[in-house]
């Protein structure tokens, strides 16, 4: 019956995903309305010790969305999200979505004058900020230009504390207010701003990446029916950062869309990792590559193989030891899949093919091509014609993600120049328009592709991009610092690169590394 269940899903997850078009009246809001209403008193989360039904996160949404329409904040306003992983996080997000405001939703792990200018480039008109970051904000207010009028909240769920008189206590002043779903869902639509998520891009600061509720939809259908084959009876945990594309849109849309049950956790523990499994009888689990390596090198259990998890789906799994950590942990089936933050070109390796990030095609449908490209002179290769060189199996090159109508490319907010160098015109015929990765491929048969490297001025380091120029502004703002560069290194037994930099000293000083 579950395997019935399982292959339904699959169908329904590949047709929706395919067919969804922008512009049908619905949103993130709708769909937790409709299962709310269909799942109740079933529980949605699972945090901690606490367990919050469809029905009760629902209506706390609600609160959220009634409060800030009693302010006058409307569909097209952003407020920035500041906040570790819990449930007040998406009740939030869910919230701000059903009147059609945009949440904004900072990298936890940016401080100062990186963090002021990821709220400032959005226009945000309010902050909340989870009782855990207020000082990280109170740092970083002398920088941050909010738009009016200018309101900065504190979600102060477990906090003990006293706020300062310009930060307002929103479980307070939320609590007064309507539960019953707003009137303003109905005039939501796929093509309308859902949030906005951070990216360096492949160089430069922070740049807020603008996602559709269609993406976040196709997200829910394609890698949670498609690929994970979700069902309502699935327990999916997460332990990945609800402020990252995998988070919140991937694993979060599958458990909301599929009627199942979210359990998650503040924060990644190798220790604690199978403990919260077993805990919450988990069959789903979304990943990146790192996690598993981290699991993968814990010392052997003799109840490794017993546990509930079925099928997980992520990126960054490598080949030296995949099928080791499917074999010590039971997986029956590890989706291995590749998607930039902007949206574009997402692939899926649905079969498990070991090294192989996916095939350039999904069914009858091709994402991306791979195609040849000068590393030294950092430029495509095209023929006589002007045409860009597609890679033959064996060859290395760049991806170029096809933007088209299922496919969007919907920009970095308040950054014109960023967005246009992304996109590369007339590549393989006139007028097509495709998104440049900055990744490299190599080709194999059947369209499958495996990772090789990233370029830019950007490495990645436990899940997270660092972008080169951010390190070295820094390092060169101190005085004996004469210049720097700053670059990744492999670093055998971990996943990325790992941060390093060449310094070149003033009057051969010293550096002052307590400095």
């Amino acid at each position: 019956m579950m395997s019935i269940k399982r292959n339904v899903s699959k169908l329904r997850g590949m047709i929706k995903g395919l067919t969804l078009k922008k512009g049908e009246n619905i949103s993130l809001g709708s769909i937790l309305e409709k299962q709310a209403k269909k799942y109740k008193e079933k529980p949605l989360i699972l945090f901690e010790d606490r367990s919050i039904s469809y029905k009760e996160f629902n209506e706390q949404a609600n609160k959220y969305a009634s409060y800030f329409l009693s302010l006058g904040f409307k569909k097209g306003d952003t407020i920035a999200l500041l906040m570790d992983n819990r449930p007040e996080f998406l009740i939030i997000h869910a919230g701000l979505s059903k009147i059609g405001v945009v949440p904004a939703l900072l990298n936890t792990n940016v401080k100062g004058k990186i963090l002021s200018h990821a709220v400032n480039i959005v226009k945000a008109r309010a902050v909340i900020a989870g009782h855990e970051f207020i000082e990280t904000y109170i740092e970083a207010e002398n920088d941050i230009k909010l738009e009016e009028p200018g309101l900065v909240f504190s979600e102060s769920t477990g906090f003990k504390g006293e706020l300062t008189d310009n930060i307002k206590n929103i479980n307070s002043l939320i609590e007064s207010y309507s539960c019953e779903n707003p009137e303003t869902v109905k005039n939501l639509n796929t093509g309308d701003l859902l949030e906005y998520i951070y990216t360096s891009g492949t160089t430069g600061l922070p740049k807020a990446t603008s996602l559709i509720h269609h993406k976040w939809i196709q997200l829910g259908y394609g890698a949670g029916g498609f690929c994970l084959n979700a069902i309502p009876e699935d327990v999916q945990y997460c332990c990945l950062p609800l402020y990252h594309n995998s988070g919140i849109n991937i694993a979060w849309s599958t458990s909301l869309i599929h009627g199942g049950t979210f359990a998650f956790r503040r924060k990644f523990s190798a220790t604690a990792f199978w403990d919260d499994i077993r805990k919450y009888n988990a069959s789903l689990f979304v990943y990146i590559g790192e996690l598993c390596r981290y699991l993968n090198n814990q010392p052997l259990k003799d109840n490794d193989y017993e546990n509930p998890l079925l099928h997980i789906l992520g990126n960054g799994m490598r080949k030296d030891y995949w099928l080791d950590f499917k074999n010590r942990f039971n997986i029956s089936k590890i989706i291995e899949v590749y998607g930039a933050t902007e949206g574009v070109g997402g692939l899926a390796n649905v079969k498990g093919e070991p090294g192989m990030i996916g095939k350039l095609n999904i069914g009858w449908k091709k994402v991306g091509e791979v195609v040849k490209y000068n590393i030294e002179n950092e430029e495509i290769l095209r023929d006589g014609k002007g045409h860009a060189i597609k890679c033959k199996p064996g060859e290395t090159g760049m991806f170029l993600a096809k933007i088209g109508k299922s496919s969007p490319f919907s920009g970095y907010k308040g950054n014109k120049k960023a967005t246009n160098e992304k996109i590369l015109e007339n590549v393989f015929s006139k007028n097509d328009r495709y998104f440049i990765s900055g990744d490299l491929f190599k080709l194999h048969k059947k369209n499958y592709v495996s990772f090789v490297d990233r370029l830019g001025d950007t490495f990645k380091w436990k899940g997270e991009v660092v972008a080169t120029n951010e390190v070295s502004d820094i390092l060169n703002g101190f005085e004996n610092i004469e210049d720097c560069n700053v670059y990744g290194v492999e670093v055998k037994g971990f996943e990325g690169r790992c941060g390093m930099a060449a310094l070149k000293m003033r009057d051969n000083k010293k550096p002052d590394f307590a400095e």
